[in-house]
């Protein structure tokens, strides 16, 4: 179990999208007194259902860390490592599983892989895990014919229980003797169970009849005056399920109908047969890992490049990056979680006809925490037949696209506290469109999200739910039948105003389960977070200093700290007025580490002196890199309530001279709110006759009374002088989080402060994230008069060089928003 526990309410990022606490009740489903759910249910007993069983192993179970049983490496540059990393997941793949279905991962480390063909776990227990889905992690770079990058399949072909399917006169079935079973519901008669057991796999088969067809008004699809078939009579709408318990005739499972089961309109002949789905590959994982295609400008027709395929049980993927490719995560079969899954589409696509970034196309599957940008797409389409429970939980969706139920009836969805600032969220009838899609979704729900807009239409005799959420009702005719009357509208309810529980999802995995299934998931309710374990934390990004620099101006520097999430943007050269024609930051070798490093100079002479970004007339001087705040590069910032590690080094050179105010070489730095003075700051420090050097660390919160001040002072800079020093600390975001600082001399191995200070406030009212910040920031004394005015504290020309920088986080928050 993980050991990283959420403060619930402060965790999930809507609240800060919504800007407010939720404050509304919904009428469908709320918590009583005693903080249990109540359902709203309809005359029949249609209700909302139970979404909590979507996930791995059906939720509230952590997912695996598998031990590495081989490592791979880059191959020469060009060079195709698809066989190679195919070999080495072979090979692991025929070892013998352990006690827990596992056979061992393939970890790819760090580097770029170029890959022609695709890569394919077949085998039960076998993980394909990266170092980073940064791009100093490990990177598939797509090239050759239209592939996947990565498969999970065994390559059997099998049935997939949620489904539109055929009547097969081979087998047996057992006739479901209800007359009505309602949406939501886990029981229902048979006509002789006595051939079944618990455990028993099965699927609930309720065939598509005339009758229904038309009750629908699906009958009568035209398009360029050609009739259009929805779902021929006589298919099959297929469920899988797993049976919990028997008595007598009556048959409860183990995760509930997302559907009605209506007999008037199935010819009363839904039936139960025993399903075959032993030869589905399971215990799967692909995590840690970027995957970049060319940019494809096209229809997605004429796509090339597919990011991830999982068809099997029991399976994950986590912390990808999927870079330009299209239709990019397709999912199926069942008890499946995605989790940090990034699509990033910059080509626009071409074309009305629109690819899906996420398809999950299966059963009791969560995807967690991703997200998607691109315009001109679906960013999830659900196909036909396809039975839930699905859940989009804080899932973020950037730019012009949508999320549906994509055709022919598929049930059961939960969008639980997902922004889409310039999307929708449809729950429609798409009539003629394609190939006679008609209605493409009943049974779902929209929970405190935020969108542009939503249509949100109810079929006959079912319901869809937006409740709690924001964004403008978009009441639609049936496409292609524009001088018919617009469809009936769903449910909104609480519009405009959040409601508690603030999620659907984890309030039903709590009730279920209790709270440890929240705290395995990586979410939780407690006072005080205790640190994350290794285990828990992932690597996000780092940089080194490249050879390739050496020799290089500030500008191809600055280009090169962008494309691993960092800049060079605050120093004198990008003011004309300033000393711009100076160097402040180059890369050299140094002999002591062995490799090229940073070198971050600030000028105090009688020629020049550095200002602040162009301020001439200033009382400081700046020289610094920063991590980027862009979406992209969100997992570099410590966001609300999250975990982070940050590694690095340091240089300064003997006889170094700081300023009697302040001269900071590091900072985590608040955006937006309350970001004035930076949280976090490793300074050097004189007193006023310039003797009495030090190294400080120095804390300042939210407001006065809740800063620390110096932490740590009194380190003698002598201790320091020419001296590469390692830097670990560890941080806690939240207002009583944690601090922790590690600074070791390599030379000699002697650590010079080993320092932990708990409850302390590491966030700033209204802030979005916290932001890293290394190089030369410090104090003049005063504000220069004129532009010959040199300062009289003492400071000369000093230089700092920098090297190896890490990130690691846990739980990375994929949305940050202002918090309070």
């Amino acid at each position: 179990m993980k050991n990283i526990y959420y403060l619930l309410l402060c965790l999930l990022f809507p609240l800060s999208i919504m800007g407010q606490e939720p404050t509304g009740k919904s009428q469908w489903a709320y918590q009583d007194a005693s903080g249990k759910l109540v359902y709203k249910t309809t005359k029949r007993g249609d209700r909302i259902i139970d979404f909590s069983h979507a996930g791995y192993k059906g939720g509230g179970v952590p997912l695996p860390y598998v031990p590495a049983k081989m490592t791979v490496h880059p191959l020469g540059e060009n060079e195709d490592c698809t066989d190679y990393i195919q070999k080495a997941i072979d090979m692991v793949s025929a070892l013998p599983k352990d006690a827990n279905g596992f056979r061992g991962a393939v970890v790819l480390a760090p580097g770029r892989y170029v890959c022609q063909r695709t890569i394919q776990i077949a085998a039960d227990g076998v993980v394909l895990r990266g170092s980073g889905s940064d791009r100093s992690g490990s990177v598939i770079v797509m090239t050759g014919g239209k592939h996947t990058a990565i498969i999970v399949n065994n390559g059997i072909r099998q049935r997939i229980g949620n489904r539109l399917g055929e009547a097969d006169s081979n087998e047996k079935s057992i006739k479901v003797t209800d007359k009505y079973i309602h949406a939501g519901s886990y029981s229902f008669t048979v006509a002789d169970a006595s051939g079944l057991s618990v455990g028993d796999n099965v699927e609930i088969r309720k065939p598509v009849t005339e009758e229904w067809i038309k009750y629908m008004k699906m009958h009568d699809l035209v398009r360029d005056g050609k009739p259009q078939t929805w779902i021929k009579a006589g298919r099959l709408l297929v469920v899988e399920r797993t049976i919990a318990g028997i008595e007598g005739n009556t048959i409860t499972l183990t995760v509930p109908l997302v559907d009605s089961y209506d007999a008037k309109f199935t010819g009363d002949n839904t039936t139960l047969v025993l399903a075959n789905n032993a030869q589905r590959i399971r215990q799967c994982g692909v995590e840690n890992i970027r995957i970049e295609s060319p940019e494809q400008a096209v229809n997605h027709g004429k796509a090339l490049y597919y990011a991830l395929r999982i068809n099997g049980e029991d399976c994950w993927a986590r912390d990808i990056n999927a870079m330009e490719t299209m239709e990019s995560v397709g999912v199926g079969g069942r008890r499946i979680t995605l989790q940090q899954i990034n699509v990033v589409r910059k080509a626009l696509h071409q074309g009305a006809s629109k690819p899906a970034e996420f398809a999950p196309n299966g059963g009791q599957i969560l995807v967690d925490r991703c997200s998607v940008e691109g315009d001109n797409i679906w960013f999830v389409a659900i196909g036909g037949g396809q039975t839930g429970p699905i859940v989009f939980l804080n899932c973020y969706f950037k730019g012009n696209g949508r999320i549906e139920g994509h055709q022919r009836w598929s049930t059961g969805f939960l969008f639980d506290n997902c922004n889409l600032p310039d999307g929708g969220i449809d729950f429609k009838n798409r009539g003629s469109m394609g190939s006679g899609h008609g209605w493409g979704t009943a049974w779902s729900v929209a929970w405190n999200c935020v969108t542009k807009s939503y249509v949100n239409q109810i079929p006959p005799g079912t319901y869809n739910w937006v409740i709690g959420s924001k964004g403008e009702s978009t009441p639609l005719r049936r496409p292609f039948n524009q001088s018919g009357p617009t469809l009936p509208v769903g449910v909104f309810d609480s519009h405009g105003i959040p409601v508690a529980p603030q999620s659907l999802y984890l309030a039903q995995l709590k009730e279920r389960l209790g709270e440890s299934a929240l705290q395995a998931i990586g979410y939780g309710v407690t006072v005080q977070s205790p640190s994350p374990v290794s285990s828990d934390y992932r690597f996000q990004g780092g940089m080194q200093a490249s050879p390739e620099l050496f020799g290089k101006d500030y500008n191809a520097i600055h280009e090169y700290m962008r494309s691993l999430g960092w800049d060079y943007s605050e120093h004198p050269n990008i003011s004309k007025d300033d000393h711009h024609e100076g160097v402040h930051c180059e890369v050299i070798f140094d002999l002591a580490l062995q490799q090229y490093v940073f070198k971050f100079t600030n000028h105090a002479n009688v020629e020049a002196l550095d200002s602040d970004r162009g301020r001439l007339l200033s009382d400081r001087q700046r020289n610094e890199m920063k991590s980027q705040t862009n979406h992209e590069w969100y997992h570099l910032n410590g966001n609300w309530n999250e975990w982070q590690r940050l590694e690095w080094k340091f240089r300064i050179p003997k006889g170094f001279q700081p300023s009697t105010k302040f001269c900071h070489l590091h900072q985590l730095k608040a955006q937006e709110g309350n970001n004035g003075a930076p949280l976090i700051t490793i300074s050097t420090r004189c007193d006023e006759n310039g003797g009495n050097k030090r190294v400080q660390v120095i804390h300042t919160g939210d407001t006065r009374t809740s800063g620390k001040g110096v932490i740590i002072d009194n380190l003698p800079l002598a201790d320091f002088e020419d001296e590469w020093i390692q830097v670990e600390t560890e941080m806690h975001y939240t207002h009583h989080g944690t601090f922790r600082i590690k600074l070791t001399r390599i030379s000699d191995g002697k650590v010079l402060a080993n320092q932990s200070s708990s409850d302390i406030d590491l966030w700033r009212k209204g802030a979005t994230s916290i932001r890293n910040k290394f190089g030369i920031y410090r104090s003049l004394g005063r504000k220069m008069k004129s532009a010959s005015d040199r300062p009289d504290n003492g400071i000369k020309d000093e230089s700092l060089q920098l090297a190896d920088f890490k990130v690691y986080e846990a739980y990375t928050n994929p949305n940050p928003q202002p918090h309070d």
